[in-house]
């Protein structure tokens, strides 16, 4: 009896100890389980939070980002193209300005050339007129001269039985003075551009030299012959220069008169 007693003690306590090791468990399986539940809960409900509350603002602002960013790379692009057609621009307009300034400059000597040629036309036509007004002095001189030839002519008429040699080289002179006013008259058109009144002009003095040259016991045979071939000469120039054609003329006319004379 004494040896089985003691053993009740250990029972309670193996028990008790068992039961505090069931319950501790049990209360560790419990913590575990709200643990569990308390991780759980947070995953399910904490997710979607922190989702909405960290990263899709996140996400929105990296999309905000990104358009800004689109947006700034969309403005510069095109500040950049506006830059290059204003470049572009700025430099036509600094070649139109350079063209048009040359163009100015080339105006401007172009008009200096113009005023120095008016000048000098100016003063050309000065002593061309001046020239105009000797020629035309000079053409009445001789014209006053063949009135007084043909009046000489005139009174000797009466007494041409007795000079008629005297009336034939007195009519001879005035052929030739006739014939050095035509021309005279022609140099006048000449001076004076009028080549159309000049070309008028010599075309007559020619057909007058020709038979002047002709006439019978005027000139003789070998200086009518030369005479005549300068003087086809002269007028085949007429209607093509006739400035050229009039100093022929006159040296043929200077010719006859030295005939005439001696």
């Amino acid at each position: 009896m004494s040896s089985a007693a003691p053993a009740q003690p250990d029972f309670w306590a193996r028990l008790s100890r068992a039961l505090g090791r069931f319950f501790g468990f049990l209360l560790r399986l419990v913590f575990v389980l709200l643990l569990a539940v308390t991780l759980g809960a947070g995953v399910y409900f904490g997710v979607p939070w922190a989702y909405r509350a960290l990263i899709q603002p996140v996400e929105t602002h990296t999309a905000q980002i990104q358009e800004l960013f689109n947006r700034v790379e969309g403005l510069r692009s095109s500040t950049e193209e506006s830059q290059n057609a204003q470049n572009e621009r700025l430099t036509a307009l600094e070649t139109g300005y350079d063209a048009e300034r040359l163009r100015l400059d080339a105006a401007e000597s172009e008009i200096t050339a113009l005023s120095g040629a008016l000048a000098e036309e100016s003063a050309a036509r000065a002593a061309l007129a001046e020239q105009v007004a000797a020629l035309q002095t000079q053409l009445d001189e001789q014209a006053a001269a063949a009135g007084e030839v043909s009046a000489a002519v005139a009174g000797l008429e009466p007494a041409a039985a007795d000079t008629a040699e005297q009336v034939a080289a007195l009519q001879r002179q005035l052929t030739l003075v006739r014939l050095q006013s035509d021309l005279l008259r022609a140099r006048v058109q000449v001076v004076a551009e009028n080549f159309g009144e000049a070309r008028a002009v010599l075309t007559v003095t020619v057909s007058a030299m020709q038979r002047f040259l002709e006439a019978p016991g005027v000139f003789p045979a070998s200086a009518q012959s030369a005479l005549a071939v300068r003087l086809v000469s002269a007028a085949a120039l007429i209607e093509a220069e006739p400035a050229a054609a009039l100093p022929d003329l006159e040296s043929i006319w200077a010719e006859m008169d030295r005939i005439l004379s001696s």
